[in-house]
């Protein structure tokens, strides 16, 4: 796996601690919150061309929404407190090598879970949004995650018989990946 980077949310607590998330509503939890926000144009932008990035402006397949940028990164943490906004620090580690991020070997980290999820976008995640509704026999961590990789590709594997045997867009469909997620301690 490949440590990808880190994503920025607006911190809520409903319990889910995953990657899911929009980019377009500030009352829910967000990705990169201060995109939207009057004022933040240089965010949006440096957003646009280094972390919302698609295969269409990269030439691969698959790309993950993650930064890479510990200057970046340390400008939305200093604007997010300025502007007093609750945060979470979340680094992602997925089977996909773009981005790689190189994290410093004493770096604070709390393994939250595993996830299943866009790789861009919002990160949509099936975890959060299917388990409860659909797939109530799996049990999930405190975080609303899957403890354990044998974990979620147990669930991955009966969503694919799932998708088989119901109708065509009962489930979400997409381009879903594994996310092994960390939340990172600034004060630990």
């Amino acid at each position: 796996m490949y440590i990808n980077g880190i994503v920025m949310q607006s911190l809520k607590d409903n319990g889910y601690k995953g990657i899911d998330g929009s980019g377009f509503s500030p009352k829910i939890a967000e990705n990169w919150y201060l995109n939207n926000m009057e004022g933040c144009e240089r965010f949006e932008e440096y957003y646009d061309e280094h972390i919302g990035k698609t295969f269409y402006n990269t030439g691969v397949r698959s790309y993950v929404a993650a930064c890479n940028d510990w200057n970046y990164i340390e400008d939305y943490i200093q604007e997010s407190n300025k502007r007093k906004i609750p945060f979470r620090i979340i680094l992602c580690e997925t089977e996909i090598s773009e981005p790689v991020m190189v994290i410093p070997p004493d770096m604070k980290r709390k393994f939250l879970g595993y996830d299943y999820a866009y790789a861009t976008g919002d990160n949509y995640s099936a975890v959060y949004n299917e388990i409860p509704f659909v797939f109530s026999d799996f049990h999930l961590n405190h975080n609303g995650l899957f403890e354990t990789e044998k974990e979620i590709r147990e669930y991955i594997g009966q969503r694919e018989i799932y998708e088989k045997t119901h109708p065509q867009y009962t489930l979400e469909a997409g381009d879903f990946i594994i996310f092994k997620l960390y939340e990172v301690m600034l004060d630990a």
